[in-house]
């Protein structure tokens, strides 16, 4: 089974790609208010369902959504259509590191590597962000120092304070931050052991987990959610 056909699985039974409870969901759609006629784009979107959320909670509002993965856009345009969404809501296969878009909101969850760590995704969020605009970045940090095995597999991870330094180096004035909570963690890591459940093979099934966050370095990795906003030059 390719690993796309793994993360596919392991997707399966997850709202989120992400360590995020319904009750910070609601908070952040709540937080990232927009206006009528406000844009929302969402960087290394995955199947979506924040921007979903946020568009829907935001009458006249619209959104663009943009990843590299297909199967997860596919999951994500069916749901676009379920929710009668179709007409606002665009999702589109780019490389969001030249993906050219303005928007009053961006969001930005768990993409960092993709776009290239965290300093150069915080400076695409804010090419693309208004002036006055709000965004919602998160993704891995360090909560405790890591040993040479988790170094080795996850690379250079920023700690808290390091992240906020390079928001605001970014140009960005910081909102709120927080982490996710073990419970999250839990419910997420959860999520992704049922997908895999659903492999039939047991040594790929086994394979595949260990590629995924369920079996890696709990309490010394971290998710931080950081609001951020852009001030008018």
């Amino acid at each position: 089974m390719p690993d796309r056909l793994y993360a596919q699985a392991a997707g399966a039974q997850l709202a989120f790609d992400a360590p995020l409870s319904e009750a910070r969901a609601e908070r952040f759609i709540e937080a990232l208010a927009l206006a009528p006629g406000g844009h929302v784009v969402e960087l290394g979107c995955g199947w979506a369902e924040l921007l979903l959320r946020v568009v829907s909670a935001h009458p006249g509002t619209t959104g663009t959504g943009v990843d590299i993965d297909r199967d997860a856009l596919n999951r994500g345009t069916r749901e676009i259509a379920r929710r009668g969404l179709h007409e606002r809501i665009e999702l589109v296969e780019a490389d969001v590191t030249v993906f050219e878009d303005r928007a009053d909101v961006v969001i930005c969850v768990g993409a960092a590597e993709g776009i290239g760590r965290t300093a150069r995704a915080l400076r695409r969020i804010a090419e693309i962000l208004e002036p006055g605009g709000l965004a919602l970045f998160g993704d891995r940090i360090w909560s405790a120092t890591p040993g040479a095995e988790a170094r080795s597999e996850l690379g250079d991870l920023p700690v808290l304070d390091g992240l906020l330094a390079v928001a605001r180096a970014a140009g960005f004035e910081i909102v709120d931050y927080d982490l996710s909570t073990a419970e999250e963690w839990a419910v997420f890591e959860a999520g992704w052991r049922a997908g895999l459940d659903t492999i039939d093979d047991p040594a790929r099934r086994q394979a595949a987990l260990a590629k995924t966050h369920a079996s890696s370095h709990r309490g010394v990795v971290g998710f931080a959610w950081l609001v951020l906003t852009k001030q008018p030059a």
